[in-house]
């Protein structure tokens, strides 16, 4: 994954901007997979406990959301980004 490589001082305003969006939205991915690891874990060890293996379900199901979310983003990202740098400039 290529988060671009410039100079936040004098680089182009979108291109930080865009930049800043991935390392946000790939810190967030980050966070929605431990989130889901932990749902895991909790469904895993509820043992005879339903109220805990409710929980991990709904834990791995939010997980599951936000993740879905964060891809959707990371795209849209992605595709304003490249639409604005193969725009013709006034």
């Amino acid at each position: 994954m290529d988060f671009g490589t410039f100079n936040f001082l004098t680089g182009d305003p979108g291109q930080i901007v865009s930049a800043l969006l991935r390392w946000f939205l790939t810190i967030l991915g980050i966070l929605a997979v431990i989130y889901f690891i932990y749902g895991g874990s909790l469904y895993l060890t509820a043992g005879s406990d339903p109220e805990k293996a409710t929980k991990g379900r709904t834990v791995i199901i939010n997980a599951i959301i936000g993740i879905i979310i964060i891809v959707a983003s990371f795209v849209i990202v992605q595709l304003v980004s490249n639409a604005l740098a193969t725009a013709p400039h006034a």
